[in-house]
């Protein structure tokens, strides 16, 4: 049974303005589900959510009893020294109104380096599960963002970094290394879709076994194992969508192919 989530993951999303690719949708999903079988609770939040293209998604897999948070600057771009984003209150609010419940996704227009912990658990009425670091992409708003983000994660919530190895920013990968200097920092587990998918330590394992359950031995993915940051991290990636790469990859191709060559 479709919900309401998969509804909007596959068409909705191309409604609202973004460059989120849709597969992060389908990986985040899975890791909802991991979550929700190990009992982890919480509301979703995300820095810099631009017309609310990812965080509506977020929102939608959340309980009844769970909210969201928006953070942007929104109108002051004035603050927004280097140009990753123009968010825009009135297109995310309309976003928001037409996809999900206005009532449960809290708004915050502002520098996300000076939101507070305490603020933003007051927004969701708790801490956060699934929150996107998406906001400003220099070195020291990463950290900050990053520490925000660690600082109102629920147990066994999930932290979801955008840009960590776009070659457009290298700020962010240095301010994410900086963050992993941090004695009790969080750990990457996974990257994929221009995401690095962030976790404490005991729960890594867990959510990296649930991507290699789903995505490992499809034909169209490109699955392995590596590391980042001292961590162990699994790696997903789509592969060309070409005759002869499908075919390569077809276990029943392969045992075809084979059979004629012998």
């Amino acid at each position: 049974m479709r919900t309401e989530f998969d509804v909007y993951a596959r068409r909705g999303r191309r409604r609202v303005r973004g460059w989120v690719q849709p597969e992060v949708f389908e990986l985040t999903k899975v890791l909802d589900a991991r979550q929700r079988s190990l009992g982890v609770r919480g509301g979703a939040a995300e820095i810099g959510v631009h017309h609310g293209q990812l965080l509506i998604g977020l929102d939608l897999l959340l309980r009844d009893d769970e909210k969201s948070a928006a953070i942007d600057l929104f109108e002051d771009q004035d603050l927004n020294v280097d140009k990753s984003g123009r968010g825009d209150r009135a297109r995310f609010e309309a976003n928001v109104s037409r996809f999900t419940e206005p009532g449960r996704v809290a708004v915050h227009s502002g520098d996300s380096t000076l939101v507070t912990a305490e603020q933003l658990r007051a927004m969701v009425d708790g801490d956060v599960r699934l929150f996107s670091v998406d906001g400003g992409h220099t070195e020291n708003v990463v950290l900050s963002d990053m520490i925000l983000a660690e600082e109102t994660l629920s147990k066994g919530g999930i932290v979801i970094a955008d840009d960590v190895f776009n070659f457009a920013w290298p700020e962010v990968v240095t301010g994410t290394l900086r963050y992993l200097e941090r004695p009790d920092a969080l750990r990457p587990f996974a990257i994929g879709y221009n995401k690095v998918f962030f976790a404490e330590s005991e729960f890594c394992e867990r959510y990296s076994a649930a991507i290699a359950e789903h995505y490992d031995k499809r034909t169209l993915y490109h699955f392995r194992r590596s590391t980042f940051g001292g961590s162990p991290v699994v790696l997903v990636a789509d592969v060309s969508r070409t005759p002869r790469e499908i075919l390569a990859r077809s276990p029943l191709a392969t045992s075809i192919y084979r059979r004629l060559r012998s």
